[in-house]
């Protein structure tokens, strides 16, 4: 089969989510293509626009509805849809808090995220703050949850060795229960609430 930008695209998604980013290199990628490493220079020039041509694909995948709705429907709906995302590209989701694409597929959703703020009254500098809370919240939890869900290769929370002393973290202990599971979809709608509770009501 001949060698395309996209079947090394593609090639690079699946390594990443077998492997992990780290293991990203054009060397393994040739390996996994049963192609010279130098042949893959002729369509890809660099392991940064392999990444960025990786996130760019992943990112193409993000279905963000256009604005309808209540503001915090609709930033609920974008939040979930980046969860989604995630789901599907546990490992190569990472790349979209550390690639910034200049593409359609890169500015759309945060074309729609700064018209959802602007109905809530977010405007200019004042946005862009709020924007990049909200992507500091989902990014966070979400790769949170890729690292911590087995499902999704991730490594399972492990509980507290012993027993909590009550009396010297009576507040921990309290809360043992309750810190002792966790469920990330209750936990991702509830801090997201959070977060929209305080934009709707800045101080």
């Amino acid at each position: 089969m001949a060698l395309t930008r996209d079947r090394i695209v593609d090639a690079a998604i699946k390594l990443i989510e077998r492997d992990g980013l780290d293991a990203v290199s054009m060397r393994k990628l040739a390996a996994e293509l049963d192609a010279g490493t130098m042949s893959l220079y002729n369509h890809i020039p660099n392991k940064a626009a392999l990444l960025d041509a990786v996130s760019e694909r992943v990112f193409a995948e993000l279905d963000t509805p256009a604005s309808s709705g209540d503001w915090r429907d609709q930033l609920r709906t974008q939040a979930h849809a980046l969860r989604d995302l995630s789901r599907r590209y546990p490992h190569a989701f990472v790349l979209l808090a550390l690639r910034r694409l200049g593409t359609e597929s890169g500015l759309r959703p945060v074309e729609r995220a700064l018209a959802t703020l602007a109905e809530a009254g977010y405007h200019g500098a004042d946005a862009v703050h709020a924007l990049r809370a909200i992507v500091a919240y989902v990014t966070g939890a979400l790769m949170r949850e890729a690292e911590t869900t087995p499902a999704l290769g991730g490594v399972a929370i492990s509980p507290y060795a012993s027993p909590i002393d009550a009396t010297e973290y009576p507040l921990v202990a309290a809360a043992s229960p309750t810190l002792a599971a966790y469920d990330h979809a209750h936990e991702f709608d509830h801090g997201l609430d959070l977060l929209i509770r305080a934009l709707a009501h800045p101080s």
